[in-house]
Order: C-alpha cells, then structure tokens, then sequence
C-alpha cells in the first residue's frame, strides 16, 4: 500500500519539558495505525501536531508525497487531516446535517448570504448513505444516542472531504472513540470503521488494548514522549506491550483479588430499600463493611441512573436508604455527602471536575464544612490537603495551584477519586472509574479501591467492563431494561466469567 502520511523526527517541548522526542510515524493508504500508551505519553501532542493545533520543534511532515505544515486545525482539514476527539464536538441543538457541513457553510451560500439548505440536505444525506448509518439529517442532533452521534462524527470525519472538497483517502484520527460506548455499541462501532477503512485511514488512539489488537494493521506503544518500532497486533503478546507501555511487567494481580475482603460477617454499611427511578424499577439490597457490589448491564440498563439516585445527585421518585443502620432517608446527595457518601460520575469532564480550576479547589468542592471557617476559606488547609492528596494518589501535577486541565486523564480521575479520601466515608458509588483512562493508571485506581475497602468503606462499583466489574466485586447485580434480572457471587477463586454475565444482560435472556 501506498504511504500516506509520513513524520519523521518530529520532537515537541513546552518550556523545559520536552513532550515529543525524535517521533518517526508512517501511514499507509486504507490501514489503520493503533497508537496506545499510559496517560501522559504524548499521544495528545502528537495529534495535536498532526491535526494543526500545535507546532513541532524538529521534524517534518509529509502527506501524499507532499510538504505537510499545517497553519491550523481548519488548514489540516482542507489538506484531508481530520479528528474526531474523545469528548464529542458535535452540536446538540441543531440537525444532523448542519453538523455534517460545519464550519463549510460556505460552500452552500446563493448569491454570496443565502445558504443553500436543499443542498446541504442532499450533501448530508450522500455522507451517511456511504457510511451505512441510517440516520435522517433533518432532525436534533440531541435526539439521537451518544453512540449514534459518535458515528455521525465518525462519518463527518471520514467523508466530508471527499463530499465537500473532493478530497479522497483522508487521514482520521480518533481519540479513545470507544470510552463511553458498551459491549453493543462497540460491535457496532467496529463494523462502521472497518466499512470506512475502504474510503479513509486512520490513527487510533485507545487505552484497550483488545481492540487495538483486533481493528489495526500494524501498531505503536507511546512512553514518556518516545514511539516504540512497528508491532504486529496479532503475534505480539500482550505481557510485551504492556511492559513497552509502563517499564514494568503487568501484575499477575491486576484488580488486586487477593485483598478482596471477606464481609459474612461484617455489619451492615448500608441498606437500599426499593430505590425507583424513572428509568429503573425498585432496587433493594444490602452492602457490608469493605465489600464491593457491581452492577453491570448495557447502555441502557439503567445502572447510571439508580447509581446517580443512590448518591442522591437525581433523586428517585421512591425509596429509601438506611445508613449503619440510622433511620431511612430519601437520597439527597448534600445530607449524604456529611453521612460519609461519595459519588465518581462517569463523565468526569461534564460532572467530576472543573478543568479551568486549579486541582486544590477541585480536590476541595464537596470539603466546604472543612475548608471554610466563620465565613472564611482556609487556602493554607486546603493546599496541605491537596499536597497530601496528590502524594497518596500519586497523581502527577507541577502543583496544587495547576488547572486541572492541564492534567492527563488518568490524573484527572485520580484528582476525582482523591476528593472523597480526605472525608470519613461509608459508602462510595463508582460510576466507570477507569474510563479514559491507560492500563498503568487502572492498576493503581483498583489499588487505591481495595485500600478502602480495607478500611471498611463499601464500593458500589458501575461499570460498563465485564472483566473490571468481575475482578473487583464480591458480588455482581444485573440490570435490563431498569430492572434488576440477576445477582452472581463472585469470591476469591470462585469468579464468574463473561459468559456467565452477558447472558443475563441481553433482553432474550429475560
């Protein structure tokens, strides 16, 4: 195949810190290139450079045999670069096919002012006809699913060259494309890049390494800024990539089941009395002292939604919950939050954190009661806190002043689960905790669960990974459909396995 895209050399600093060292990176027509790496690597900055948001240092760049600088994301885009972020960039509250053509409008315009709607229209609808997306480009954006609005960008992104400046075989970058989706969705996402894999090419960024291994023609681990040879994702083996990833062997341990606690005879943390929700039936059970309950289920199981009633951040329509055995109370996540009850959300950058704020006053948001005293913040308590709180976490930051934007993702969830260890806390809800997040960070995440575990805290752990929700739990609920089909134990030497669980997840098994 002939190549397409080819770096050689480039390097990248930001002050002192050097970020890209000396990356050399070929692309060839219809492949896929998988690119993995630990938070922080420098899978960021090379995009970045590819994609016209940053300039490099050193190197050069050459697309289709030719010089290739690009001034800007909008110049990378005429040139046939595109990029489909982790965080979707479509706009919710205007149809499909404004998004399709967006930011080329100009293109559509009739006597220099008037746009040509029709046009747009039939643009659009050519776009996903070639993508196998049975979409209608008139209606809200918004009223599709996360997972559906994925491939729209995905499609936007693979095809708007060709269908708006005649531009063929362009060059995609996706980011974590696959963070938010579930098992469903995932198939589904596969089967659509491998139908665009005959129109376009791509460089795809995932910290799933079983996906890398299925989708790409050839791969790279990332590390510390540096770019490992070519790997062939099949013959490989996976101990290999995972030490190019983090310089150390993966712990034959990696969810840490051997400090599972034992809980028969621990006392009650809390009991969940007919929690309902407007899309989740009555939820009852019991959860100890140190254990861990999963929940799994597909998208729309409804296992966010009782997670979110449960930490009181929606508050259910019925039900109740006692805590250490105090009377029940309807969930409201301030009382909770002073009864010992913290909350993870799964989308850390929408609900978790504020990234422009600095990660002492990230770390600090639901501390107010220990920060603030007669009316008056006490910034010297709250630094010393977070200086702990980033040395327990091992979160990597210049300092407690930092925006935490400026944060990789693993960092920024450690920041997310570090808040709730300066509290006395009794129950914690997790809602996808290792979402976005590399294979390094993961393992000292689980660590960082057992550890409270140890200390008594329960876990209610959602997550949308079979194998996380197995490693870690003592026991696993399932929801379908908002009701809650099925409960497995899962003790130390005695785990269930995916089949035992997708079986129950799926409507026929209902």
């Amino acid at each position: 195949m002939a190549e397409l895209l080819k770096i050689d050399g480039v390097s990248k600093s930001y002050g002192p810190v050097p970020v890209l060292h000396d990356i050399s990176l070929s692309v060839s027509s219809r492949s896929i290139i998988g690119l993995i790496g630990e938070n922080g690597a420098g899978k960021s900055t090379l995009f970045n450079i590819i994609s016209g948001l940053a300039r490099p240092d050193t190197g050069s760049m050459q697309l289709k045999c030719e010089a290739y600088a690009p001034r800007d994301f909008g110049d990378a885009f005429k040139r046939g670069v595109t990029r489909v972020f982790q965080e979707q960039a479509l706009v919710s509250n205007i149809p499909v096919y404004e998004n399709l053509v967006l930011s080329q409008e100009h293109r559509f315009t009739r006597f220099g002012q008037v746009l040509n709607k029709r046009a747009m229209i039939a643009v659009a609808e050519r776009i996903v006809a070639d993508a196998g997306i049975d979409v209608d480009v008139r209606r809200l954006t918004s009223s599709y699913d996360f997972s559906k609005r994925q491939a729209i960008e995905i499609a936007r992104a693979c095809l708007a060259p060709r269908h708006l400046m005649g531009i063929e075989d362009p060059v995609v970058l996706l980011d974590e494309p696959t963070s938010a989706l579930d098992r469903k969705d995932e198939t589904a996402f596969f089967d659509l890049l491998l139908r665009l894999k005959t129109q376009a090419s791509f460089i795809f960024v995932s910290h799933r390494l079983s996906e890398v291994r299925t989708l790409s023609d050839a791969m790279h681990v990332m590390r510390d800024g540096r770019l490992s040879p070519v790997l062939n994702p099949v013959t490989t083996p996976e101990t290999d990539i995972y030490a190019l990833m983090v310089g150390r062997e993966r712990s034959d341990d990696y969810y840490h089941v051997a400090r599972q606690q034992s809980v028969e005879d621990r006392p009650v943390v809390c009991q969940v009395k007919a929690l309902t929700g407007r899309s989740f039936s009555p939820v009852s059970f019991d959860i100890r002292q140190g254990e861990i309950i999963g929940i799994g289920g597909l998208l729309d199981s409804g296992k966010s939604a009782f997670g979110k009633a449960l930490a009181g951040v929606e508050p259910p329509l019925s039900g109740a919950i006692s805590l250490a055995g105090n009377a029940p109370q309807t969930p409201r996540i301030a009382a909770l939050i002073r009864e010992g009850v913290g909350y993870v959300p799964a989308e850390r950058l929408v609900e978790g954190i504020i990234p422009s704020l600095a990660l002492a006053i990230n770390l600090s948001l639901p501390s107010a009661d220990r920060f603030s005293r007669f009316g008056l913040w006490r910034l010297a308590r709250e630094r010393q806190a977070a200086e702990a709180a980033v040395l327990r976490m091992g979160v990597r930051s210049g300092s407690p002043g930092m925006p935490l934007r400026n944060l990789s993702g693993g960092n920024q969830q450690k920041v997310v689960l570090a808040r709730w260890l300066q509290r006395d806390l009794k129950l914690l809800v997790l809602d996808n905790p290792t979402r976005g997040v590399d294979a390094g960070a993961k393992e000292e995440i689980y660590a960082h669960i057992r550890h409270l575990t140890e200390q008594g805290v329960g876990i209610v752990l959602i997550t949308d990974e079979l194998i996380e929700l197995i490693g870690l739990s003592n026991r696993i609920l399932i929801m379908q459909r908002g009701e809650l089909v099925a409960e497995l134990d899962a003790p130390v030497g005695g785990k269930p396995t995916e089949h035992d669980l997708i079986p129950h997840m799926l409507p026929s098994a209902a």
